[in-house]
């Protein structure tokens, strides 16, 4: 009797710097709603007064992100190498499968042409990494201030900059595409998580690395 196997779900993996804390982008309203009711009761008033907003926003930008196969979400808090400052930012990790194969050099020509033709200014380097091509995107935003409840700031209709760095990182066949992107409204201090960036790019892989845990290391 013959039988089939299902494929195996497409899986990356690489290292998460410290200083994250991750975020789930799996039964995202369930752990939402755990976290309000800690915050109704632990909280301090003004926490309180804020959780609804700000764990709506939340919940929203945690599934739009399920949705578009992010596969890790997290915070991260570091002290600046320039004045000590506590600075934020977000890293996000996607995985995109493609139909058949190609050169990965073509996929990420092609990304690239999407950028231009979109309309995306920033800063392109498409470099060769130990694990082969890889595309980076440099560009400070311009994107509306969250508003802060209960504080009396007016920023309706206000912008900020964020300074956003991608990677772009396809398998050796083509077929798949992993995604670093790190955002930091410290915009002055962004430059800063360069390194960083290309150390996690330079990391990734598509098979489990040999004398690892596969388990520990794995997105997907």
């Amino acid at each position: 009797m013959e039988t089939t196997t299902e494929p195996e779900p497409a899986s990356v993996w690489l290292s998460i710097p410290d200083g994250y804390a991750a975020l789930p982008l799996e039964n995202i309203s369930d752990t939402i709603a755990a976290t309000g009711q800690l915050v109704a009761e632990l909280g301090t008033p003004q926490q309180r007064q804020a959780s609804d907003d700000v764990l709506g926003s939340l919940n929203a930008f945690l599934e739009t992100l399920a949705e578009r196969r992010a596969v890790y979400c997290g915070i991260g808090r570091h002290l600046s190498a320039i004045n000590g400052q506590l600075i934020t930012s977000s890293l996000v990790v996607t995985l995109l499968e493609f139909p058949g194969q190609r050169n990965p050099r073509l996929v990420l020509k092609d990304l690239l042409q999407g950028k231009v033709d979109a309309g995306e200014g920033g800063q392109p380097d498409l470099v060769d990494l130990p694990n082969g091509p890889a595309l980076f995107f440099e560009r400070t935003l311009m994107l509306p201030t969250p508003a802060v409840p209960q504080q009396h700031v007016l920023t309706e209709g206000t912008e900020s900059p964020v300074w956003q760095l991608e990677a772009f990182v396809p398998s050796p066949d083509g077929d798949k595409l992993a995604t670093i992107e790190v955002s930091t409204p410290f915009a002055e201090h962004g430059p800063q998580y360069r390194t960083m960036t290309v150390t996690m790019a330079a990391g990734v892989r598509f098979r489990p690395p040999v004398g690892r845990d596969p388990l520990s290391a794995l997105l997907g």
